[in-house]
C-alpha cells in the first residue's frame, strides 16, 4: 500500500500546487534572511535590522485579513499567478538596484515595504488552496507533507542565498529569490482547482471582511490557534532578526554560517512534518500545549545560550522538529474547525499573525536592543513567549482537540 504522501503526489494537480508553493515558501523565510543581511552589511547600527524587519511584514500585519478576503471572492489560481508576477518583477528590479550600488538603508527599507506587499498577498490564498485539493482524511497527511516541503525550500534557499552572497555579493540573495518566484508560476500553471470554489460574493468586500473578523473571534478554537499564531510570529522574527547579528559579533562568521543556523530549523521542520506526513496522528490539542506552549519559547531561550556556531546549529535543528510537529497539528486544528466559505479569510488572519507578527517582534528587538545585546533579547522574549503560549494552550478545551 503506498504512503500517504505518495498518494497525494500521485494526484497531479496537487503535486503542481505542492511544487508551487514550496517556491513560494522559499522566498518567504529566505527573503528575511536577505533583507537583514544586506542591513548588516550596510550599516553598524544593531537598531537597523529590526526597522527593516518590521517594514518587511508590516504589509502582512495591515493587509493579510484583506487577503484572505479577496481569496475568498477570486479564482485563486488567477490571483496567485497575478501576484507571483508582480513579485517577480520587482525582486529583479532591486536585485539590479543592489548590484549597481544603489542599495542604502532607506532604499532597503523601501524595497522592503514594497516587496513585502507583493508577497504577503499569496500565503493566505495558498493555504486555502489545501482543502480543496485533498480529502477530509488526508488533511493532516497534506499539511505536513506542505510544511515539510516549505521547510525544505527555506533550507536549501537560505543555505543557498547565503552561499549566492558570500560569491556573488548581496545582490545573489535577491536573484535567487527571483528564480523561486518564476519557478512557481511554472509549476502552478497546469493546477486545476475544483470549479465550486469560485462561488460569487454576496456580501460587499469590507462587509465580507468584517464577517471574517465576528467569525473568528467568536469561534472556538479558532480564535486561539489565530491568537498562538500571532504569539508564534513575533517571536520567531526576533530570532530571524537577531540571530545574523548573534553570528558575525559572537560567533564571528559570515553570511554562509549564518544561513546554515536558520537552514538547520528549516532541516528540523522538514523532517518531523514528514514523519507526520506518513503517519495518523490523533492528539492534536496535546501536540500544541506541548510543542507550542512549551516548545517555542523553550527553544528560543535555548538559543540565546548556545555558546558557540555549532551548539546553535544543534539547538535550532531539535527546535525544528518540535515546531514541525507543532504546526502540523495547529493547521489541521483551524482547518478542520473553519467553515469553507470562511476559509480565506481565517487564512489570512492566521497570516497576519505569522507573517504581520514581524513589526511586532521587530519592535520588541528594536526596543530591547537599547538595553540588551542580541542573545540576551532572545534570552527575554523566549521566557515572555513561553508564559503566553501557555495560558493560550494549557486549558482543557484546547488539549482534548483530536
Amino acid at each position: 500500500m503506498s504512503s500517504p504522501s505518495r498518494a497525494l503526489l500521485a494526484d497531479r494537480h496537487f503535486r503542481g500546487f505542492w511544487l508551487a508553493q514550496t517556491c513560494l515558501a522559499g522566498i518567504g523565510g529566505t527573503m528575511r534572511f536577505a533583507f537583514v543581511w544586506l542591513v548588516v552589511t550596510l550599516t553598524d547600527w544593531t537598531a537597523a535590522e529590526g526597522i527593516v524587519a518590521g517594514l518587511l511584514g508590516l504589509p502582512a500585519m495591515l493587509f493579510s485579513a484583506a487577503a484572505g478576503t479577496w481569496s475568498d471572492r477570486a479564482d485563486r489560481k488567477r490571483l496567485f499567478t497575478t501576484w507571483t508576477t508582480v513579485t517577480v518583477v520587482l525582486l529583479a528590479v532591486f536585485t539590479v538596484v543592489i548590484a549597481a550600488g544603489w542599495a542604502t538603508p532607506l532604499v532597503t527599507g523601501i524595497a522592503a515595504v514594497v516587496v513585502g506587499t507583493a508577497v504577503m498577498i499569496n500565503p493566505p490564498n495558498v493555504n486555502a488552496m489545501v482543502p480543496l485539493l485533498v480529502d477530509p482524511g488526508r488533511l493532516v497527511n497534506a499539511i505536513a507533507l506542505q510544511n515539510g516541503a516549505m521547510n525544505a525550500a527555506n533550507v536549501g534557499a537560505v543555505i543557498f542565498a547565503g552561499i549566492a552572497i558570500e560569491l556573488f555579493g548581496d545582490a545573489g540573495g535577491f536573484a535567487l529569490l527571483t528564480v523561486l518566484a518564476s519557478l512557481a508560476i511554472v509549476f502552478m500553471r497546469p493546477v486545476v482547482l475544483p470549479v465550486s470554489e469560485n462561488t460569487a460574493p454576496t456580501e460587499r468586500f469590507m462587509a465580507a471582511l468584517r464577517t471574517g473578523l465576528r467569525y473568528t473571534w467568536s469561534t472556538e478554537p479558532v480564535r486561539t490557534m489565530v491568537l498562538l499564531s500571532l504569539v508564534l510570529g513575533s517571536s520567531f522574527s526576533v530570532i530571524q532578526i537577531n540571530v545574523p547579528r548573534v553570528v558575525e559579533s559572537d560567533f564571528g562568521r559570515e553570511a554562509a554560517s549564518a544561513g546554515a543556523v536558520m537552514g538547520a530549523f528549516g532541516i528540523g521542520m522538514m523532517l518531523s512534518s514528514l514523519y507526520v506526513a506518513n503517519r495518523p496522528v490523533g492528539r492534536h490539542g496535546l501536540n500544541v500545549a506541548v510543542f507550542i506552549g512549551v516548545g517555542l519559547g523553550g527553544g528560543q531561550f535555548a538559543l540565546s545560550l548556545a555558546p558557540s556556531w555549532r551548539s546553535a546549529l544543534i539547538v535550532m535543528l531539535l527546535w525544528g522538529v518540535n515546531a514541525g510537529l507543532a504546526m502540523a497539528s495547529h493547521r489541521t486544528i483551524l482547518q478542520k474547525a473553519t467553515a469553507p466559505e470562511m476559509m480565506g479569510r481565517v487564512m489570512g488572519l492566521m497570516m497576519t499573525g505569522f507573517m504581520g507578527g514581524l513589526p511586532i517582534g521587530a519592535a520588541a528587538s528594536s526596543v530591547l536592543a537599547l538595553s540588551f545585546d542580541p542573545a540576551e533579547t532572545m534570552t527575554v522574549v523566549g521566557l515572555c513567549t513561553v508564559a503566553i503560549s501557555i495560558s493560550l494552550s494549557w486549558r482543557p478545551s484546547i488539549v482534548r482537540l483530536r
